[in-house]
């Protein structure tokens, strides 16, 4: 029985080291794919500065043949923010997505409501906005 309880003592050392090591591997790979996004914002934050009309903007992403969308309150004081979509993450079984984007925020300069897009509207920020979609 002794020998049998350090085997025992030994399968789960073994199962605890393997399990940590493929969390820290998860940990790893996400900080990466984090790394990689804000690889991808950079050059964007390198020509579009806060202030910028939402015009300005949207004419450079245009120029450039980046696509983008729209969505209403990407943070709770702002006005519609422009989205690109710059990567896909695992979701959870709810979901059906887990899209990553970079998320040009802007403030209203003239009143309107805040799923509207004004070309007026100004650069607030550009940040990195993951969203989970088709969600139950």
């Amino acid at each position: 029985m002794g020998k049998n309880l350090l085997s025992m003592r030994c399968f789960v050392l073994l199962v605890l080291l393997a399990s940590g090591n493929r969390e820290a591997l998860g940990q790893n790979a996400q900080q990466k794919r984090e790394a990689a996004y804000q690889a991808k914002l950079q050059p964007y934050s390198d020509v579009l500065k806060p202030g910028m009309t939402r015009k300005s903007v949207e004419d450079y992403l245009r120029a450039k043949s980046v696509a983008f969308g729209q969505l209403c309150c990407v943070d709770e004081r702002s006005t519609s923010a422009d989205l690109v979509k710059i990567g896909k993450e695992k979701h959870p079984w709810y979901c059906e997505e887990h899209n990553v984007y970079i998320a040009f925020q802007f403030a209203a300069v003239e009143p309107h409501k805040g799923w509207e897009a004004y070309d007026s509207d100004t650069l607030k920020r550009i940040t990195i906005f993951h969203k989970l979609e088709g969600c139950l």
